[in-house]
């Protein structure tokens, strides 16, 4: 009876150590899930502030003034390049700063880039015209 008794308060013991280190596990789980998505939604705000930003340059207006608009608190604008290439296409660059950690503790910075054009009304593309020699 003994034997049993003992062997209960073993396997109790046992089950509380597992149980301890499967919430751990689960809550490790969880916090690479909320970087990963911070990371995707950090992606997508630099994709829609180079949109922004590259439709404002379009419009004759300041693109990297749209860019600032666009992006919330909590992220850095790290780069922004505005140019209207020879194609007629107003181009943004935005490289945004994601901050990685938890409670207010940065762990790592990620930076993400991303790059958007529209089309500049009234300036036609500059074609490729290489001159011949006649005859």
């Amino acid at each position: 009876m003994r034997g049993a008794r003992d062997r209960s308060r073993r396997e109790r013991g046992q089950a509380a150590v597992e149980l301890v280190g499967l919430v751990f596990a689960m809550v490790l789980v969880g916090l690479l899930a909320v970087q990963g998505i911070t990371v995707a939604q950090t992606a997508s705000v630099a994709q829609e502030a180079a949109r922004n930003g590259a439709r404002a340059v379009s419009l004759g207006h300041d693109g990297a003034a749209a860019v600032e608009h666009t992006v919330p608190d909590g992220l850095d604008v790290k780069d922004v390049d505005v140019s209207v290439g020879d194609d007629g296409a107003a181009r943004v660059r935005v490289t945004l700063s994601a901050p990685l950690g938890v409670a207010g503790l940065t762990v790592v910075d990620v930076d993400l880039t991303r790059t958007a054009s529209f089309a500049v009304p009234g300036r036609a593309p500059v074609a490729d015209v290489t001159e011949q020699e006649g005859d």
